[in-house]
């Protein structure tokens, strides 16, 4: 049953607006536009709430209809879905979606143990800009590596705009939470090599790919920590023209999956 929000002080609204601020004691999670609603759908993401315009309502009956008759729905005006969302120009409908524990969970206790789990694998330290974040989290998933793992100091994995940016990917491929240092002490264990991307490394064009790989990327200020350096098996870099300093990182992860991608089609 669609119940609707009569007044902006709706607690509904308030609840919208806490979830902008992304916390660690949550336990939902903000789900903006129709497009990233569609994908939660399509892999049955447990949903809590969908709040939607009157026009949204009738350009999406079809959409309505895959929602779970124990999700509540909610009809809003559309001036005030507009308060209490982080997008400037909504498309009529946000959701709050539970938050699976897998997503935010921190230390090595909870990181599979199946070896093919950790086939290509790439992990941030300190990366907080949601834009390169989710650019990364969809190369992840373009060229078939495993997982994206997140370290505690990088951008939350339900940041809104980190959401957003992955294109609906996310959905697909829910990012983890590790310290970097004991994912790369775990992924050696399950026998995958951990490299730690740098200019001053070797050419990529000179390293093997093709057996399991954790590749570690680091923010453009400071890069990968020293201490993650030091359980590196390799320290790699992309080779380019005299001149230039370095690559966005969101850029640089990617060519890094692509290359160890190209070099298994190869194999």
């Amino acid at each position: 049953m669609v119940q609707r929000i009569q007044s902006l002080s709706n607690p509904q609204l308030k609840r919208l607006k806490r979830l902008h601020s992304v916390e660690s004691k949550h336990e939902e999670f903000l789900v903006e536009g129709t497009h990233l609603l569609t994908e939660a759908l399509a892999v049955s993401w447990p949903l809590r709430g969908v709040y939607y315009t009157q026009q949204w309502a009738i350009d999406n009956r079809l959409l309505i209809e895959q929602i779970d008759d124990s999700v509540e729905q909610y009809l809003v005006d559309f001036n005030w879905l507009k308060q209490s969302v982080t997008t400037q120009n909504p498309d009529g409908v946000v959701t709050i979606a539970d938050l699976d524990a897998s997503v935010g969970a921190t230390g090595t206790g909870s990181l599979s143990q199946e070896a093919r789990d950790w086939s290509l694998v790439l992990a941030t330290d300190g990366i907080q800009d949601p834009g390169n974040a989710g650019t990364l989290l969809r190369s992840v998933v373009g060229f078939g590596a495993n997982r994206l793992y997140l370290s505690p100091d990088s951008v939350s994995p339900v940041h809104p705009k980190f959401l957003r940016s992955t294109a609906g990917q996310w959905f697909r491929s829910p990012p983890g939470v590790a310290q970097t240092k004991g994912l790369a002490e775990h992924a050696k264990r399950m026998g995958a090599k951990v490299i730690v991307a740098d200019m001053k490394g070797k050419s990529v064009w000179d390293l093997d790919f093709a057996r399991p790989t954790m590749f570690v990327v680091g923010a453009e200020g400071s890069g990968v920590r020293q201490e993650i350096r030091n359980l590196a098996d390799e320290v790699c870099a992309i080779p380019m023209e005299p001149g230039v300093e370095s690559l966005n990182v969101a850029v640089a992860g990617t060519i890094l999956l692509y290359e160890a991608h190209r070099q298994r089609r190869l194999g």
